[in-house]
């Protein structure tokens, strides 16, 4: 907010720059003749003002922040007394009367010259943009998606936009994972649906730890029961995406349309590009070694500036009484706090910078234009139209595998409707491949969802209330 409050202030000495110089040549300018009246001097200036604005925002604030020649491009239309010295070129005698009017047709050439030359550097920058960051974007080891769906459930047509996103860790060493080879864990599951005709979007989060049923597609025998394998030890080790997507198809009837596959690491080096982001922790990170059982606080109450490998430890850490259900919740916090951040800190250049730093970790069946234009289509919903439940549930002992976590079929069911389909094509209970009939160790949790902007409240009156109890504990109010 900052930045943009700089960049407001130069708008504003711009604007006021112009319109010193519009007074200056109205008096240059003579009405004569019997056409005079139809020239009309305040729509002239306004106009020009106006035009001139648009111009020194679009040079100043996006050639810019280009790199290399497109950024001397930005500086040499930034700046109003650049752009008319060359408008002041013109002599008196072009600028003549009004009846004439050869004054006006300059302007329409100079304007038209300088509007040509910014849409060319846009469109150079552009290309050259999308030169260096699409060849790095692929579908990589996760292939051609070609999910498996039943015709004889509505899909939701044009309205729905349906995106999987997952992230991939690739740590062995967590929780013993040498089963996948290698091959990296889905780490993070969230099926993310933008409503066309709403305008809204909603985002449905998979724990990883879900029960997937006992084989991981074609009769391949699971590992451990939970979801998180199902990616890398699927059939399809051509597609691998495919394995998940259509083990979600039959988990809960969800259609996917694209995906984004992430590494994790794709995280921490986008943060550490970006410097951090400003996070509020809703509660203490305590991590527990596995093997001395120390504990180390990572990250304490309140709102701290994070780094990727903080962020890291923050996203990943279970070490909840609700273990999985809880890290959902935390990384609800770390979802607003980056939304927050691109909205409010981020300029051009630093999305160029970014996406150029974690296009090699990303597999997605989008290629570079489609990012963007979903990107920019996100930046324009508010938070409180972004909708995020957790699948409800509970931690379960099913068929051997241990402290798996049992998605209930029935409020499932529920949220999926309400939330993921057309009111005209409901999907019952009985249709979703969730198992039903085991018994929750510690009790089955329900999320009502919330939106990223309730989240944001959340952080506000949290830190709030942080803030208040601390000077409530300071000597100075205890004297």
């Amino acid at each position: 907010m900052k930045k943009w409050g700089s960049h407001a202030g130069n708008v504003v000495e711009n604007l006021e720059f112009l319109r010193l110089n519009i007074q200056k040549w109205k008096s240059r300018f003579v009405r004569k003749g019997k056409n005079a009246e139809k020239y009309s001097q305040i729509r002239r200036e306004w106009g020009i003002i106006s035009f001139a604005a648009f111009l020194i925002l679009v040079c100043k604030y996006l050639l810019g922040d280009m790199p290399g020649p497109f950024s001397a491009a930005g500086q040499a239309f930034s700046h109003p007394r650049r752009l008319f010295r060359a408008i002041n070129q013109m002599s008196k005698k072009e600028r003549g009367t009004c009846v004439e009017n050869p004054a006006k047709k300059n302007w329409i050439k100079i304007l038209v010259i300088v509007v040509a030359v910014v849409l060319l550097a846009g469109c150079s920058a552009m290309a050259y943009l999308y030169s260096q960051i699409a060849p790095a974007l692929d579908e990589g080891e996760a292939g051609t998606l070609n999910q498996q769906t039943d015709p004889d459930i509505e899909a939701g047509g044009d309205r729905f936009y349906n995106l999987l996103m997952v992230g991939i860790d690739y740590d062995a060493d967590d929780d013993g994972r040498d089963y996948a080879e290698g091959k990296g864990m889905t780490d993070v599951i969230m099926y993310v649906q933008i409503d066309r005709d709403s305008g809204k979007v909603n985002a449905f989060q998979i724990p990883r730890d879900t029960y997937a049923g006992e084989d991981v597609g074609d009769g391949i025998k699971t590992n451990t029961g939970k979801i998180n394998e199902v990616y890398a030890n699927g059939p399809d080790q051509e597609n691998k995406i495919n394995n998940l997507a259509n083990k979600i198809y039959e988990l809960f009837k969800l259609p996917v349309d694209d995906y984004v596959v992430i590494d994790m690491q794709a995280f921490k080096t986008m943060l550490n590009n970006m410097g951090g982001i400003e996070m509020y922790v809703p509660w203490d990170i305590v991590t527990v070694d596995k093997v001395t059982g120390i504990e180390n606080t990572v990250c304490t109450q309140g709102t701290h500036r994070i780094s990727g490998d903080t962020a890291e430890l923050i996203l990943r850490n279970r070490n909840y009484s609700t273990a999985d259900y809880k890290r959902l919740e935390t990384q609800q916090y770390f979802y607003a706090a980056l939304l927050k951040s691109l909205l409010n800190d981020y300029t051009l250049a630093d999305y160029y910078s970014t996406c150029k730093v974690v296009a090699h970790y990303i597999d997605t069946s989008l290629d570079i234009t489609e990012i963007w234009g979903l990107y920019a289509t996100m930046l324009k919903v508010d938070p409180a139209n972004i909708y995020i439940v957790r699948a409800p549930g509970g931690a379960a002992n099913i068929n051997g595998h241990t402290q798996v976590y049992y998605v209930d079929r029935e409020s499932c069911a529920e949220i999926l409707n309400e939330h993921f389909r057309s009111p005209e094509s409901p999907v019952e209970a009985e249709k979703l491949g969730l198992i039903t009939g085991q018994t929750y160790l510690y009790g089955m949790n329900i999320d009502e969802g919330r939106t990223m902007g309730d989240v944001m409240t959340n952080a506000e009156e949290g830190e709030a209330e942080l803030a208040a109890s601390s000077e409530a504990a300071s000597p100075e109010a205890a004297g």
